[in-house]
């Protein structure tokens, strides 16, 4: 059982400080948090079932990152250096490096914690010509069956597939290992390779601000708790909040 690890490498969004009207986005790298799952499920899939798991990353190729997914127990990593990134680039080149490897499964997340497009993974899909299962939570995998348990939010969903095809993951799948000393020291053992992508994006972005909510600071004075809530009431009635 061969499984591919989709991850992306992006500003730590715990880090990201507003400046005015702007973002500082000059704070170290990490892996996307929803990632993370992805990757611990190719590694208890290889655990069980044997075979590789790989990882594929495309963009910012922080080594430090990287080393963190190998130690973390993938077998190796293709690294896709990207100065420039859509959609359309960003799976095309990906997709070249997946029918090479052809994999039984390709396992990413529902979406990375800098953009949260969501449809990267319908994208691939679609380019590799193989089904898709989004949002899925839990998986069982016998022979070349997959049986998968879909998080709907109002309800759940359980579907099954012939093995290859493409899957995206929600957090709630699994708890991600943290690697030991050991294992990272380890991880600098294993194979990385680099791609250098020379494309054109058909999309660019051009700016990144915050959006910044101007309250209106109003205090509430009153003696007594009814006539507070009575003053609340009004002003929200004025400002049409309800009816």
């Amino acid at each position: 059982m061969n499984v591919v690890a989709l991850f992306k490498i992006v500003p730590d969004d715990t880090l990201i400080k507003i400046t005015g009207s702007t973002l500082d986005l000059n704070v170290p790298a990490k892996i996307s948090t929803y990632d993370k799952s992805a990757i611990e499920e190719a590694i208890r899939i290889k655990e069980k079932h044997g075979g590789k798991a790989i990882g594929i990353t495309a963009g910012n190729t922080d080594r430090k990152a990287i080393r963190e997914a190998l130690a973390m127990g993938l077998d190796e990593v293709i690294a896709i250096d990207m100065k420039e990134q859509d959609i359309y680039s960003t799976a095309n080149m990906i997709a070249d490096q997946l029918k090479q490897l052809n994999p039984d499964l390709v396992i990413g997340s529902e979406a990375t914690t800098d953009s949260s497009g969501g449809i990267f993974p319908a994208y691939l899909a679609g380019l590799l010509g193989l089904p898709l299962i989004s949002y899925v939570k839990s998986i069982t995998i016998e022979g070349k069956k997959i049986r998968a348990e879909r998080n709907l939010i109002s309800s759940t969903e359980i579907v099954e597939a012939e093995l290859p095809l493409v899957i995206s993951v929600v957090g709630e799948i699994n708890t991600p290992r943290i690697p030991t000393v050991k294992q990272i020291l380890e991880s600098s053992k294993k194979p990385v390779k680099s791609v250098n992508a020379n494309v054109k994006p058909l999309v660019k972005l051009a700016s990144v601000s915050p959006y910044v909510i101007q309250r209106k600071k109003i205090i509430i004075d009153g003696s007594k708790m009814e006539e507070a809530v009575d003053k609340l009431l009004s002003y929200l009635r004025q400002e049409g909040v309800i009816s």
